[in-house]
């Protein structure tokens, strides 16, 4: 076959980690790597797209790339979030050139990609234009281990905006690629831990990355933070089904939330909003809430794998408190407070919420972060152990307990002592989650009745609790008596009618058709 129509094989499986460029020394001096032969390349990518971002609306990037003196021409088709290894569409040909040696897109020698047949379907003949380019140094090493061959490729440079001045916009570039070239994935992942080296003298400092540079390069571009990935819960049931086993469906809650957890984790790293700490610990605790439904007696999840996701979950758990309440809970008291004392406590607050998102980020930076990452992937590629029951049969048993201990534990909610009242909302929670992840083997409507009723206890029962957190905390602010008496004022003013509000809606759960009967 000439060489314009070659084309390859149409598919990748990645591991990505970010690197500190510091520690490039150390990567190097791996016994992992020692003695393999070690090649180096320049690496010019520049990526297309339209104006108004069609390829990346279908998920795709395309890109034209100049190395070891050829043209390459290359389309990525980005898959959903199902783990921390990336698995993606990819059809590479050579480029056209010119006759003065630079290079060009031809479409023609993609054929065989889902490219041409989106751009038929546009209106009008879609025009293709640079967006930004990535520089890399390539320095690339060929593995094999455990009958598998893994390309290990260090990237060192930047990317930036497709346009000229000393204003362009410029993200650099230090990160380790490990690519599967023949074998099964969990080799791939037991090398990077490996070089990961988590119980070393020297470990590395390697942070998982669910972005591509493309992705990156496209929110360069946009000039504005990224937004957070949600935890939600189509999201973790997409590939189950009512026949699909608990311990089947225990390793695919587990990958996606592994996904969504450092999706969040990283833009955590680079930007500053509280919605990445909430998203990530909401998928830890979708993660936790599986493992109680689906492995009560911890036969299936290794305990130093449940230990490090209460590690992790307790990490992220100070940073989201402190943003509630500085970002909801003192700012809904300035009635009581009165303005400028909301401001001036608010501003406390801050400095603590600031230290508190700082303690998250060292300790995602650590390997102890990234260990958790690998293994936990490792994990879910583990088989599935024999005999485990199926989500259809498990669903009214787990669900039912849940109701029952949550209409128990709430009776007389009025009366209960706070820390009682807690546990009612955590009861609630779990329930909701397990709702959330049986919903594939249970009616649709009465399900999403029950769950809107248990969302709607959900906010009553949040609202008593940050009451309850405010009370805690305010000491901690301020000194002022008569700040902190006013503060109980409100809350008792508005307190008889949120105790009955959530005994309204206990009452009301009792009266719902249960889904799962």
């Amino acid at each position: 076959m000439a060489e314009a129509a070659r084309i390859s094989d149409p598919a990748e499986t990645e591991l990505k980690l970010k690197l500190d460029p510091q520690q490039v020394g150390v990567l190097k001096a791996r016994s992992l790597l020692v003695g393999v032969a070690a090649s180096q390349v320049e690496i010019d990518d520049v990526y297309f797209d339209t104006a108004d971002r069609l390829l990346r609306r279908h998920r795709m990037a395309l890109r034209l790339r100049h190395t070891d003196g050829r043209w390459l021409q290359t389309l990525k088709s980005d898959t959903k979030l199902q783990g921390v290894l990336s698995h993606r569409g990819e059809w590479e040909t050579p480029a056209a050139a010119h006759a003065g040696g630079g290079g060009r897109l031809d479409l023609a020698r993609l054929h065989q990609s889902p490219l041409p047949a989106l751009l038929a379907k546009q209106k009008s003949k879609p025009r293709l234009r640079p967006l930004f380019h990535t520089q890399v140094q390539r320095t690339l090493w060929i593995i094999e281990r455990s009958e598998a061959t893994i390309e290990v490729a260090l990237d060192v440079g930047a990317i930036s905006l497709a346009k000229t001045g000393a204003d362009a916009s410029r993200e650099p570039i230090c990160e380790l690629e490990l690519e599967l070239k023949r074998g099964e994935p969990i080799a791939m992942l037991d090398a990077a831990l490996d070089l990961l080296g988590a119980g070393s003298d020297a470990p590395l400092m390697l942070i998982p990355s669910a972005r591509s540079k493309a992705a990156r390069g496209y929110q360069l571009a946009t000039q504005r933070p990224a937004a957070a990935i949600k935890a939600s819960a189509r999201g973790f049931v997409a590939d189950l089904n009512p026949q699909t086993t608990t311990a089947r469906a225990l390793r695919a809650v587990l990958a996606h939330g592994l996904a969504v957890l450092t999706a969040n984790i990283e833009l955590l790293l680079r930007y500053d909003d509280p919605e990445y700490v909430h998203q990530a610990r909401v998928a830890l605790r979708r993660v936790r809430s599986a493992m109680r439904l689906f492995d009560r007696e911890h036969r299936d999840v290794p305990e130093p794998l449940l230990d490090e996701l209460r590690w992790i979950a307790r990490a992220l758990g100070e940073a989201r408190d402190w943003d509630v309440i500085t970002d909801e809970t003192l700012p809904s008291l300035g009635q009581a407070m009165g303005a400028d004392a909301t401001r001036r406590l608010v501003a406390k607050a801050d400095q603590r919420r600031r230290r508190a998102r700082e303690k998250t980020r060292n300790a995602v930076r650590s390997a102890r972060y990234a260990a958790l990452v690998l293994n936990g992937e490792r994990w879910c590629m583990t088989p599935a152990p024999a005999g485990a029951e199926l989500l259809g049969d498990a669903a009214a048993p787990a669900l039912q307990r849940g109701a029952k201990r949550l209409i128990k534990a709430g009776r007389f909610f009025a009366a209960l002592t706070p820390e009682r009242r807690h546990q009612v909302r955590i009861l609630a929670k779990r329930l909701r989650y397990a709702l959330d992840l049986f919903a594939v083997a249970l009616p649709k409507q009465t399900t999403a009745r029950y769950i809107d009723a248990l969302s709607e206890l959900q906010d009553v029962l949040g609202q008593l609790n940050d009451a309850s957190v405010a009370k805690t905390i305010l000491p901690q602010l301020s000194k002022s008596a008569r700040l902190y008496k006013a503060v109980q004022a409100r809350f008792a003013s508005v307190e008889p009618e949120r105790l009955l509000d959530v005994e309204q809606r206990l009452l009301k759960l009792t009266k719902l058709d249960e889904p799962w009967r």
